[in-house]
């Protein structure tokens, strides 16, 4: 064998190893769409590919230009074609939308809403009142006319106390709704929503163990009367870590071998995950039944503890606009913990009664989550 032929043969072994690499990738890919569509409760383990949606498709985009600057440039439709078919998923995990218009402005025309996980307003921080303290600045600052917060607090003794009133007062809230998924102690946690509008209709559902739905129909302003929109607030069941989980998360790109109580660590939290994932698919398929029953035009927002392409963003969505997809950047980060593509706080509407026209998620660490905030213009042709 001659060297031409032998360099020759090299080049062919390696244009088919890389054919098979992205074969590899592309199953890849299928898999964490499929796990956006099959429930983790009838089948365990798929949804754990959820996490690794974002380099799958970052992956099957490496190889359009890797095909792209080889001789066999057809093979580019191929990494190409399946990102399409994969659309849905592609584009609720990575805005693109960094040449759109971005407008937060506040008008009597718009709704603006903001989602935060407050973690407690810092009550179990030292510096508790000066991270709540802080909370409420933001708050008053960015002025939403509606205001959903998981894991707020209030006295057992007194609900508008420690926070309340004053968010109340500070804010121009007129309504102020609150259900506890969370006793502890002299205080109860839970979900707390404020409104510069009428609500009516309040309900709350139990979809989980201690897991509730909320229901407001909230009457936005128009000339030609309010107009109803049905909004929903939850917070789905977390991976509940420890400090010492997250440690050894953020710990794990570092590792350069795993011993063996690494691997029992591993071990411990794909079980947690797969139970996790199960957990909370029931939970969204029984906050979509109670949903899709609405008669008005629906708002769904809330901590729902996963990421976009799972199965119970997927379900909760439906047919639903993300707000995020329509105008956010990048990743959306909303967790500012482990990893940096954990964006699990979501706002999902009927665009046939709104349409969003600003989205913005400021970096500020009061939280273990960044506010997330939409504004939208009230669809004039929507009547009720």
């Amino acid at each position: 064998m001659t060297v031409k032929e032998r360099k020759e043969t090299i080049f062919t072994l390696l244009g088919y190893g890389v054919l098979l690499i992205n074969i590899l990738v592309a199953i890849w890919l299928l898999l964490c769409y499929a796990a956006s569509a099959l429930s983790p409760a009838r089948l365990g383990y798929l949804e754990l590919f959820s996490l690794s949606t974002p380099l799958a498709i970052i992956a099957n985009a490496i190889f359009i230009f890797i095909w792209l600057f080889s001789k066999r440039k057809w093979r580019t439709l191929f990494p190409l074609l399946l990102l399409v078919m994969c659309n849905r998923i592609v584009a609720s995990v990575f805005g693109f939308n960094y040449l759109a218009d971005n407008d937060m402005t506040r008008l009597n025309s718009t709704v603006k809403l903001m989602l935060w996980n407050v973690h407690g307003m810092g009550y179990f921080d030292e510096a508790h009142n000066h991270r709540a303290n802080e909370i409420m600045d933001l708050i008053r600052k960015e002025c939403p006319d509606v205001l959903c917060m998981p894991e707020y607090y209030l006295l057992k003794k007194d609900s508008l106390l420690p926070f309340t009133n004053r968010i109340l007062h500070e804010n121009d809230f007129k309504e102020y709704r609150f259900c506890t998924d969370n006793p502890y102690e002299f205080v109860n946690f839970g979900i707390a929503v404020f409104s510069k509008y009428p609500i009516r209709d309040y309900k709350t559902y139990q979809i989980g163990r201690y897991i509730y739905l909320l229901q407001c129909d909230v009457l936005l302003p128009d000339v030609k009367g309010d107009k109803i929109v049905r909004m929903f607030f939850t917070h789905l069941c977390s991976f509940m870590f420890s400090d010492d989980d997250k440690e050894f998360l953020k710990s794990v790109k570092d590792k350069k071998e795993i011993d063996e109580d690494d691997m029992w660590k591993y071990k411990k939290f794909l079980k947690k995950f797969n139970n996790d994932y199960a957990e909370r698919a029931k939970e969204a398929e029984n906050a979509a039944s109670i949903i899709n029953q609405s008669p008005y035009p629906v708002v769904v927002c809330g901590d729902m503890n996963d990421l976009p392409a799972s199965y119970t963003y997927t379900t909760l969505r439906g047919n639903l606009n993300d707000a995020f997809v329509q105008k956010g950047k990048g990743f959306g980060r909303t967790y500012n913990e482990i990893f940096p593509t954990l964006r699990i706080d979501h706002i999902f509407y009927d665009p046939m009664a709104l349409h969003v026209i600003g989205y913005e998620i400021p970096h500020i660490r009061l939280s273990d989550h960044y506010p997330v905030i939409a504004n939208f213009e009230i669809e004039q042709k929507y009547s009720n």
